[in-house]
């Protein structure tokens, strides 16, 4: 097995010129640097990371928690952060709290002992009673990114819900419709009252009274969605659009017009939240609003790497705009 001194001997530097560009610890110049990792690839070198934590105290080990793997957003955005960390030489640890903030404590309490060089935090359950005491528990970097508290005091990465809302609405609104129903997730989340305001501000600007009548909410699911669906046409029977907080609830509601003998877009023009994969196969291919999921992948890295470099950095808050994506569950008002 090839060590860091083959890999120097071949590349024509010292074995501390290796070290610098495998951490990259210090600048070396563009030719050194080529040397080094076409003798790192010739030789298949592999760093022993663990020899390299005990002794300079880094694992090159990224922990993330998420609140539910199952869900497709979750599951995409895992891939982008775990390509974006691989590029950057870390491998991540991904940790599953499945919306139980007892097992989110549990988790950050063993990536601290794993000794993680930092965390991504994307895990609602943490947003309540465990982030208060996270500043004080944890000594480690760490990036949340979703809407976490600010008085956390941790670096975020957030998606702009309000003005995803307002997109969503405004651009039902565009299509004539005025009879616009919303499916919010549990409003407890900070999130689904975002997306709550993008409505009712949409509405407001068109002239449109934002009635809360029209507002159902449940679990950001297919379920969730199913059930907010046939809750609202209990009440709102002339409803012509629907905005969901996201992708899963727009297509449960899709289920339920359906089952309801209304036709998506013809009869109810349909608007998710979240660009998941399946939003552009399902039938008909969903109108939704994306979030830049390469983007936030990359700015948190970026973020994270910055902390792990200079701990005393002030925290930082970058808000990433959405966009419309217009597909054929939107139709003019009939």
């Amino acid at each position: 097995m090839a060590t860091i001194k083959d890999v120097a001997r071949l590349a024509g530097v010292s074995t501390t010129t290796v070290s610098h560009v495998l951490n990259e610890t210090r600048f070396v110049s563009e030719d050194a640097k080529a040397r080094v990792m076409q003798a790192v690839a010739a030789l298949n070198y592999v760093p022993n990371t663990v020899a390299r934590s005990l002794k300079g105290g880094s694992s090159r080990v990224l922990g993330m928690l998420v609140t539910d793997t199952n869900n497709p957003f979750y599951a995409d955005l895992i891939q982008w952060v775990d390509r974006v960390a691989y590029r950057h030489g870390y491998n991540l640890m991904l940790c599953n709290t499945q919306g139980n903030a007892d097992r989110a404590r549990d988790y950050l309490a063993m990536l601290a002992q794993r000794r993680v060089d930092g965390m991504l935090l994307m895990s609602s359950d943490t947003q309540q009673e465990t982030m208060a005491d996270l500043s004080e528990r944890l000594a480690m970097p760490a990036v949340v990114m979703d809407s976490a508290p600010a008085e956390a005091g941790y670096d975020r990465i957030l998606d702009d819900s309000e003005m995803g809302g307002e997109l969503a609405v405004t651009h039902l609104i565009e299509q004539g419709h005025q009879r616009i129903g919303l499916l919010a997730g549990p409003l407890s989340k900070r999130n689904s009252q975002s997306r709550l305001s993008g409505y009712r501000h949409a509405l407001t600007k068109a002239g449109l009274a934002a009635d809360d009548n029209w507002v159902c909410s449940d679990e950001l699911s297919f379920e969730g969605g199913y059930r907010a669906m046939h809750a609202l046409l209990a009440r709102q029977q002339q409803l012509t659009a629907v905005f969901a907080s996201n992708d899963l609830m727009a297509m449960g509601a899709m289920r339920a017009l359906m089952e309801a003998g209304l036709r998506v877009p013809e009869d109810v023009s349909v608007v998710g939240y979240d660009d998941i994969p399946a939003a552009r196969y399902c039938n008909p291919p969903l109108t939704t609003v994306r979030q830049p999921m390469e983007a936030l992948a990359e700015q948190a890295l970026s973020m994270l790497l910055d902390r792990i470099r200079e701990p005393s950095l002030p925290g930082r808050q970058v808000v990433l705009p959405p966009a419309l994506v217009g597909r054929d569950s939107v139709a003019p008002v009939n």
